[in-house]
């Protein structure tokens, strides 16, 4: 588990010692964002851990590779290419995800009101050179984006639509849906009124 956000420690991590319990252990960053132009140390906005490795998103879309090095938490390498919404914005929000063994960037983009998403893209992280790419389909998965959380699924096998990302609206709390084949946008639930089911997971019960 990483945590971000914070100046000092830039990162904290924590993992499972021997009693089972969570043991955190924080640590600081003296790199230079090389797209600071104050050229402050990085500042990590959000992040997420795969196979051991953990991977943070500096306050300027820089990436930071961060691994275990002699005991010790340390950033060991830079990703090669700074990593924003391609369109013009006024105001995007960012989430990572794992998707089979895959790391995602999600950009919901607000380009005409700060209060409704008019565009989503997609990137996935190229593991060998450590760049994004932005990617025009997801297959068949499907992502669920709230307030502070993100999920991926295989659509077929929960059955839901493929290749789109639901995500809710600050305002409403209503969901819409970005169809990544069409990139549409359009309501999926709303809590005022709608006769939909409220879209919720049911954990199977063993018979």
């Amino acid at each position: 588990m990483v945590v971000t956000g914070i100046s000092s420690p830039a990162f904290m991590i924590a993992g499972m010692g021997k009693s089972w319990t969570w043991r955190w252990s924080g640590h600081d960053c003296t790199l230079v964002d090389p797209y600071d132009p104050e050229e402050q140390p990085m500042k990590f906005t959000n992040a997420i851990g795969s196979m051991g490795k953990f991977y943070a998103l500096s306050l300027h879309g820089t990436l930071a590779f961060i691994e275990e090095v002699d005991s010790e938490f340390r950033i060991t390498c830079i990703g090669k290419n700074r990593v924003l919404p391609s369109v013009p914005s006024r105001h995007f929000k960012e989430y990572l995800t794992e998707s089979d063994g895959v790391i995602l960037l999600i950009f919901l983009i607000c380009r005409k009101s700060i209060h409704n998403v008019d565009d989503v893209e997609v990137f996935r992280l190229d593991f060998s050179r450590l760049s994004w790419l932005k990617m025009e389909s997801i297959g068949d998965r499907t992502l669920f984006l709230v307030t502070n959380c993100c999920m991926s699924v295989g659509a077929s096998k929960v059955g839901c639509k493929s290749n789109r990302v639901y995500f809710t609206r600050r305002v409403d709390d209503e969901w819409q849906k970005f169809d990544m084949a069409s990139g549409s946008i359009s309501p999926s639930y709303n809590t005022m009124g709608s006769k939909m089911k409220f879209p919720a997971w049911d954990e199977p019960v063993a018979e």
